[in-house]
């Protein structure tokens, strides 16, 4: 579960604002989105996310809202909900596509208070659903305690706690009716390092913010390096980049674009940045400029195997010539290495 959809919960609660979690737990054939995505559907019919959208997803929309506006105390619901290619919500001829939602009330309030102060917080820990009537939800840290939500004894064997923290991304286990849990490991918060100030930067800046990074800039330029020029950042740091980076300390929910105003700036970058483990690291430039940096870093002791984590030159091939063409290139790419490596850990 990522932050945006538990920022939107804790909102919601915090209005007094009631809603209905539809989580997708189980597909079958071609349907728009993954098992594990989410929608959270309010009261006042506010909808925050997509299971992917048409009439399917309106059917479970007034499901919802059904719950919501039920004279009865709600509890949660699965639904199987095939999938159709025609625009009439009561036209239903199946294409062979299906997804089972769970559709879930969020009540308890220091419940999704407390999953939200974990996120914050960085803790390693997963929501763990039964998916056998009630649907009891619990958390888990690291060590397997429980911590929090409806103990489920089931849970609690050594083999069952290794299954489930081998989970990277959001997974069915178990294999039986009786005993199969949905569990959601909570995602930290996916960060962008921008190197440089320039006018691709900005473009970068802006366009992640849509996609939910945490984006910092950091440049050594005082004029470059302002707030107002990057409204979609989270910091703008004026510092020598050596240092900067230090501080920021990438890590594997990193993601870093190199855009500097130079070649030894650019270089420099690189040379910090590869004492990290990142998710990604690209750098803008043509393929001459990177081939001579390339080369500069391999003389000073770098090894092939550790210059090719580098995507160079930055960016997916689409052609790109201005500014903001080349930071969707940059963010596409980006993109498609998020992906693969939430496949890959699934």
């Amino acid at each position: 579960m990522d932050e945006t959809m538990i920022q939107a919960i804790v909102k919601a609660q915090d209005s007094q604002v009631k809603a209905i979690l539809a989580t997708i737990i189980r597909t079958e054939g071609s349907t728009p989105r993954d098992l594990g995505t989410q929608m959270l559907v309010m009261n006042t019919s506010q909808i925050i996310g997509t299971i992917g959208g048409g009439a399917a997803e309106k059917l479970i929309t007034n499901k919802a809202l059904a719950l919501l506006t039920a004279d009865r105390e709600v509890s949660a619901e699965l639904h199987h909900q095939a999938i159709n290619q025609e625009t009439q919500a009561d036209s239903f001829s199946v294409c062979g596509a299906a997804m089972d939602v769970l559709l879930e009330p969020v009540q308890d309030k220091s419940f999704w208070q407390f999953v939200q102060n974990l996120q914050k917080s960085g803790s390693d820990a997963v929501l763990v659903t039964s998916l056998v009537p009630p649907y009891a939800r619990s958390i888990l840290d690291s060590d397997g305690n429980f911590l929090l939500g409806q103990p489920q004894k089931e849970l609690y064997s050594a083999e069952r706690r290794q299954e489930i923290f081998s989970v990277k991304a959001a997974k069915v286990i178990g294999n039986s009716d009786e005993n199969r849990w949905f569990v959601e490991p909570l995602l930290k918060t996916e960060r962008l390092l921008i190197l440089g100030a320039g006018h691709v930067a900005r473009e970068v800046a802006f366009y992640a913010k849509a996609l939910d990074f945490q984006v910092t800039v950091i440049d050594d330029r005082a004029t470059f390096a302002l707030p107002e020029f990057f409204t979609g950042a989270h910091s703008v740091i004026c510092s020598d980049f050596a240092p900067g980076i230090k501080g920021y300390e990438p890590s594997h929910d990193t993601y870093v674009v190199i855009a500097t105003r130079s070649h030894p700036t650019d270089a420099e970058c690189l040379k910090e940045i590869l004492n990290f483990r990142t998710n990604y690291v690209g750098m803008l430039g043509s393929t001459k400029k990177i081939s001579a940096i390339v080369n500069y870093l391999k003389e000073k002791g770098y090894t092939s195997q550790s210059l090719a984590r580098l995507k160079a030159p930055i960016g997916l091939d689409i052609q790109a010539q201005t500014p903001s063409e080349i930071a969707i290139s940059i963010l596409a790419e980006i993109i498609s290495v998020k992906r693969s490596y939430r496949s890959r850990d699934a």
